[in-house]
């Protein structure tokens, strides 16, 4: 769809959360223990009528429960997630409304795989957590019945940690070796903004306003130490931590407005800029989208320039996913892209469903890459020095069906797309396939009621695997890494195609029963159910194992197995 001008920094989707308001009248309540996860909501007033309060937080343990139905050379491999949600609200007078807000999340995922030989063994361990932190506060001010306002400071801090470990043991030649890998980067920022709702007649709604970003980029820092190897044993903090300072600004203009009781237009524009080492880059990027209504359709189109300052790196090996968000420099241009939607929505009014059918067709421009051969890993060469610049395009089309209403509800979504690539300096040149490019994305969701207070539910997804380069011969030869040991005899992989496999499809079907009781503005829910209800073993990565007699063969990581689910819930 369209992108309204008030929403800016990012090329591709943007998704607008806003956490509820705290009830101010009474205690509110609702907790959930199960197998795979738990938790809890709380909401209530803190001054009757004028203040209120809501807590709510979540913990995943699936990792922990998934390991009795693991494989043997899958023990060790797990994912859990938890996060933390607080708002609080107090309202000063019919006009002025206070709001604080604290959010905390955390995710780590982590492999382990060993390999025991009659006279060696071969251990290796990958680590992988990343975390939010922001903190808001919002003024909301009515200046009068047509307009107000939205003053906003926010603080928000993201980390992405790594850390990567082989161990090799002869117990023949009574030796060991291996190496440790450790890397941090992040991204901390302090925004002010504030945003303004001007609502001149029924048939416009006029938004504009500014924001100020303070952003702190770390690009990276890592650790590396190597013991028993036949070239040296090291343990040094290769790269410090490098701090990058920036400021982004933006201001915006638009207007939602009604031309007739069919035609409904969105029109505007948002103006960037970014200041970084002395260096300033500017964008005007306009926004429109229309839409048309007829009998029981509805006719969508839109248009809409994006720049976007802050750059992902990924790597297109095969190995742990290592997503890295870096900066604009004076060296590193941002990133642009415009983009073209046109979409039909129906009803089916005697059969209660919505369809809808959308096509759309992106171009980018100054998008970064690795050269060949580089990593995300810093060594004495600035990340600026390692990568690349080029294009990209994206194209697909997307299907929704949804029912609503009856004792049988869900949609089903299907998203057919192409996401390429194009860099003078990767891959001779020629296009290839983006990793995260997914040719088919499916979602089906179905949900039964059987009789009053029992359901039943079911959710499979499919998604085409993620585009991975893998070698396509090895040879030895000097490899060039003088920056640990100078240069060394090594095996050297030889890549003819970039991102010219792919990981296996992503698919999984989830199901579950749930048994509702209500009465006394109470709901008690017992919930049974499967995770990954055929036992589908998804890739999370996947990497080379080194056998016995030095061959190295390509193995796959997963994470989950068939896992049983059983939950209790209380409201109040």
């Amino acid at each position: 769809g369209g992108f309204p001008a008030r929403f800016g920094g990012r090329l591709s989707s943007v998704l607008e959360i806003n956490m509820k308001e705290g009830n101010n009248q009474e205690i509110d309540g609702q907790f959930t223990l199960g197998l795979i996860s738990s938790r809890f909501n709380i909401e209530g007033p803190i001054k009757k009528g004028k203040s209120s309060f809501i807590l709510s937080g979540r913990r995943t343990y699936i990792d922990i429960l998934a390991q009795p139905f693991l494989e043997a050379d899958q023990k060790g491999n797990g994912y859990y997630f938890g996060d933390v949600n607080a708002k609080f609200n107090h309202t000063f007078s019919d006009k002025n409304r206070l709001f604080l807000s604290v959010y905390s999340g955390l995710d780590k995922a982590y492999v382990k795989h060993e390999e025991k030989w009659e006279s060696s063994s071969n251990k290796l361990k990958n680590d992988l957590w990343w975390g939010n932190l922001t903190s808001t506060l919002r003024w909301n001010w009515l200046i009068s019945q047509k307009l107000f306002s939205n003053t906003t400071l926010m603080y928000s801090k993201y980390r992405f940690n790594i850390e990567l470990s082989e161990t090799n043991q002869n117990t023949l030649e009574k030796s060991s070796g291996g190496y440790y890998l450790k890397y941090l980067s992040g991204i901390e920022d302090l925004t002010a903004a504030i945003d303004f709702d001007f609502l001149p007649n029924p048939s416009h709604a006029i938004k504009f306003g500014g924001t100020t970003i303070g952003h702190t980029f770390r690009p990276g820092a890592v650790h590396f130490k190597a013991e028993g190897t036949e070239i040296v044993d090291i343990d040094t903090l290769i790269a410090p931590v490098h701090t990058q300072k920036a400021v982004e600004s933006s201001l915006y203009l638009e207007d939602d407005f009604e031309l007739t009781t069919l035609l409904k237009i969105n029109a505007g524009v948002h103006a960037s800029a970014f200041s970084v080492n002395s260096t300033l880059y500017s964008s005007m990027q306009p926004r429109f989208s229309l839409r048309y209504l007829f009998d029981d359709y509805a006719l969508k189109a839109s248009y809409a320039t994006m720049t976007q300052y802050v750059h992902l790196l990924t790597n297109s090996g095969i190995g742990l996913p290592t997503d890295l968000w870096v900066p604009t420099t004076p060296k590193v241009k941002p990133q642009k892209s415009w983009q073209v939607a046109l979409g039909l929505a129906h009803t089916f009014k005697e059969h209660k469903l919505e369809a809808s059918i959308e096509g759309y067709y992106k171009e980018m421009n100054y998008l970064i890459a690795y050269k060949e051969g580089a990593n995300f890993v810093g060594l004495d060469e600035l990340w600026e020095d390692k990568i690349t610049a080029g294009n990209g395009d994206s194209y697909g089309a997307e299907l929704f069906l949804q029912k609503k209403q009856g004792t049988t509800t869900g949609w089903i979504g299907y998203t057919l797309s192409w996401s390429n690539r194009q860099f003078d300096e990767l891959n001779l040149g020629k296009k290839f396939p983006y990793r995260y490019d997914r040719r088919h994305d499916i979602a089906i969701v179905l949900n039964r009621t059987l009789k009053q207070g029992i359901e039943l539910s079911g959710t499979w997804v499919f998604g085409t695997g993620n585009s991975i380069s893998l070698p396509s011969a090895k040879y030895t030869g000097y490899a060039a890494d003088d920056n640990f040991f100078g240069q060394y005899i090594s095996e050297i992989k030889y890549y003819s195609e970039r991102n010219g496999s792919r990981m296996r499809a992503y698919h999984r079907l989830d199901l579950a029963l749930r048994f509702i009781k209500r009465g006394n503005g109470r709901e008690r829910v017992w919930a049974l159910g499967v995770y990954n209800a055929y036992n589908r073993k998804n890739p999370f990565f996947y990497f080379f194992s080194e056998q016995e007699n030095g061959t190295e063969v390509i193995k796959q990581a997963s994470l989950f197995p068939i896992i049983p689910a059983l939950s209790y819930s209380y409201s109040f």
